[in-house]
């Protein structure tokens, strides 16, 4: 190819072009800030390009996803009485996916009211892995959670935090961090704390600020409230084969055979003179129990004896039994909602199968009147100021306690969930 034609030639400092050609086209000044502006535009889409098309895949990733609930409720839920109804404060751990900007792991603790089954509040205390919490107490003004982040005090109408850890007056820097380190004492009706100086403090129900605890309330709990970061449940996670209502009238699980675990469940009255039997696969009775926590001891039998039993040999039962008596007056629990005449018992739908099934027994008539199922063993029985009573356990379809059943009055199991999905963890839900 010939350039000059193409091109031209430079003459004395002047383009001179071929014959029959066009002049070159004359480039004008360029402006600086219209430059500058598209430089900036060019570097601002190169780092806003990624951007757009992550968020784009996420935003559609999380509408698509179908909503989930990964939770487990802990041995530490109570039924408290709020407005004069019966309310479960049940506090349960969140593992699953609860929606943008929020922590995957959870502590929480929800209040569910037992009449109708809804949720007034839900609330996060906390979001540590492997957390304790325990509902100590509350009235229709405040409600007291134990966590290993520290006492937490909830307003009951709302579940809002009021006062937490080391932000609690007159317990400040001194709080320990463990729900090991408080329980409800009864008779005072206050919130009982261990101090990081080995003391005790007191919060009567219903107050914000901690004072000194009484000597005789420090007595009481002395070597029950430790700073261990293990909340030790197992007086609370027990069923027995043998259980005593306040009436007088005995249940006790006879077994039929041991070879294929058949049961019977015999209720006989105070006097002796009604006996009923309903037979079973692997039955066991869901007993009463408070949430306290109480310096004791567990048989294999799943009684839980109350006292100081260091250096007993815990296979000597009748030692054990004895020594029970003596402190406590009474080594055999009552059965969970026998005040309204009705017994709850676990146990399996049949010789093989593994199933786990709730039933509620009528104890006028010793007949099942409901039966649920469970997917797992249930966690423990929770019984309020009204006598309403729930039992913590797994749906059908989980492996972890995610669920209550609550006995009705006319003795039927009716289900509430727990930790019910919000509108804005997805859009589908």
């Amino acid at each position: 190819m010939n350039t000059n034609e193409s091109r031209g030639y430079v003459l004395n400092g002047t383009t001179v072009l071929p014959l029959q050609s066009t002049s070159l086209p004359t480039r004008g000044p360029r402006d600086p800030r219209k430059v500058r502006r598209r430089i900036r535009l060019r570097f601002l889409g190169f780092f806003l390009a990624p951007v757009l098309v992550g968020g784009t895949i996420a935003l559609v990733a999380w509408i698509s996803t179908p909503p989930t609930r990964d939770v487990e409720i802990l041995p530490g839920s109570a039924v408290l009485s709020i407005d004069e109804q019966d309310v479960a404060v049940v506090v349960y751990a969140d593992s699953s996916r609860p929606g943008l900007f929020e922590s995957i792991f959870q502590t929480r603790a929800t209040a569910i009211r037992l009449s109708d089954g809804e949720a007034l509040w839900d609330q996060r205390l906390n979001e540590e892995l492997a957390s304790e919490a325990v509902a100590l107490a509350g009235d229709s003004s405040r409600v007291y959670i134990g966590t290993d982040e520290g006492l937490v005090i909830l307003d009951a109408a709302t579940g809002a935090i009021e006062a937490q850890g080391t932000g609690i007056s007159g317990l400040g820097a001194d709080a320990v961090l463990s729900a090991s380190a408080y329980g409800y004492d009864a008779e005072a009706n206050a919130v009982v704390a261990l101090t990081a100086s080995g003391g005790f403090v007191q919060i009567p129900v219903g107050v914000l600020d901690a004072q000194p605890a009484d000597a005789v309330v420090a007595s009481r709990w002395q070597g029950t409230l430790s700073a261990s970061a293990f909340l030790d449940t197992s007086a609370l996670t027990r069923f027995v084969d043998t259980a005593i209502a306040p009436d007088g009238t005995t249940f006790a699980i006879e077994p039929l055979s041991a070879a294929v675990d058949r049961d019977a469940l015999v209720i006989t009255s105070s006097d002796e003179q009604l006996v009923r039997r309903t037979e079973l696969v692997d039955a066991e009775i869901l007993p009463e129990t408070g949430v306290e926590p109480r310096l004791g001891v567990m048989l294999d039998t799943g009684q839980f004896l109350e006292g100081d039993f260091t250096g007993v040999d815990p296979d000597d039962i009748e030692a054990l039994l004895e020594a029970a008596s003596r402190l406590t007056g009474e080594s055999i629990p009552a059965p969970a909602a026998s005040g309204t005449g009705f017994v709850l018992v676990q146990h399996r739908e049949s010789v093989n199968a593994d199933k786990r099934l709730l039933s509620s027994v009528d104890i006028a008539t010793g007949q099942l009147v409901d039966t649920v199922e469970m997917g797992a063993d249930a966690v423990r029985a929770i019984t309020g100021p009204s006598g309403t009573t729930a039992v913590l356990a797994a749906a059908p379809d989980s492996w972890y306690p995610n669920t209550l059943f609550v006995l009705q009055e006319d003795g039927t199991l009716r289900q509430v969930a727990v930790g019910v999905v919000p509108w804005w963890v997805s859009p589908l839900s």
